[in-house]
């Protein structure tokens, strides 16, 4: 009798039950090498993408940065998070701070030092990684973007060897707080000058913008959902979320989990993408101009309920530090 290949038998087994359209079969796929550039600790979002990247199958999450305002408090709750989950052999560095100030979030991981941040600062880790691994590292970053701006002003040789950066970022048309009425997004804002640098480079980038993130919040259901699935990842995400806020029926915008959906899944939970020639003014405002600009793929419209299911399968079907 002639043997099956285990991966091959794994596939069709995937196929058989309807698994692979969920992503929950990915493991079958190349490892995506993907970077998380984030401003965890202030809104909740971060940390609930943190626990995409360390979910979706067909990640191989190379290190984690924290950038903007209190960025050594923001990564000792990447620390606590990956140490809950037995991640450690993921690194944290650390991204130049601009602010000393704290959140209640800080409060979960402040007397934390088991698993600690490297000692490479952010910018020359995005920098040694892309050049480790040329053309092969996406760069997700959900905050505002000194460390991606520090990085490029280093010189050529991150914007020659990295794949891909995908933001969450920016504000178009409008959104579901002012239709039609786009405002300077919170992480373009924070740091323009840094956000004119990387809209302006010639790296591959992808932005989800408020126009579409404002569109997806979670519900009480949903957030039950993930409270029943019993895991140190859903304790130390309910955990933060009561940190972000004491209003039992606040609605978390899922603005960062959706950037990292795009990345993992592309074009799957958008009903349009448009390459668009866009760029930073001086106010923060993400113009589309055809002079101006450059082109950038911008995810709209999305698919909300898709997305969702997606989502919360990976959070409630992982068993991160449960063995």
């Amino acid at each position: 009798m002639k043997k099956i290949p285990i991966l091959t038998l794994f596939s069709v087994m995937c196929c058989a039950f309807g698994l692979a359209e969920t992503g929950l079969c990915a493991g079958t796929e190349e490892k995506m090498k993907i970077i998380l550039d984030t401003d965890i600790g202030n809104d909740i979002d971060d940390a609930w993408a943190l626990a995409l990247s360390l979910v979706h199958p067909r990640f191989e999450l190379l290190g984690v940065t924290t950038d903007y305002g209190n960025t050594p408090a923001r990564a000792k709750l990447a620390c606590k998070i990956l140490h809950q989950t037995k991640q450690t052999h993921v690194p944290v560095a650390v991204g130049r701070q601009t602010n000393d100030h704290n959140d209640y979030q800080f409060t979960w991981a402040e007397d934390f030092n088991t698993y600690r941040p490297i000692e490479t600062p952010a910018a020359q880790f995005l920098l040694d990684t892309v050049k480790k691994y040329p053309k092969q590292v996406t760069v997700i970053a959900v905050g505002p973007l000194p460390n991606l701006g520090d990085v490029l002003k280093m010189g050529p040789e991150f914007e020659d060897n990295v794949k891909e950066i995908i933001l969450m970022s920016g504000n178009v048309y409008g959104s579901a707080w002012r239709p039609n009425e786009p405002i300077p997004e919170y992480n373009v804002v924070c740091d323009i000058e840094a956000a004119q640098r990387v809209y302006g480079s010639k790296v591959k980038l992808t932005i989800v913008p408020l126009d579409s993130t404002t569109l997806v919040r979670l519900k009480e259901e949903e957030r039950k959902r993930v409270q029943k699935y019993q895991s140190p990842l859903t304790w130390s995400l309910e955990c933060l979320l009561r940190l972000w806020t004491s209003n039992p029926d606040a609605q978390m915008t899922l603005h960062d989990q959706l950037a990292m959906a795009e990345a993992a899944e592309p074009g799957r939970f958008f009903n349009k993408k448009a390459d668009l020639p866009v760029y930073v003014d001086d106010e923060g405002y993400t113009r589309v101009d055809e002079k101006k600009g450059r082109p950038i793929t911008v995810c709209l419209e999305p698919k909300r309920d898709e997305f969702m299911e997606f989502y919360l399968s990976h959070l409630t079907s992982q068993r991160l530090g449960m063995d």
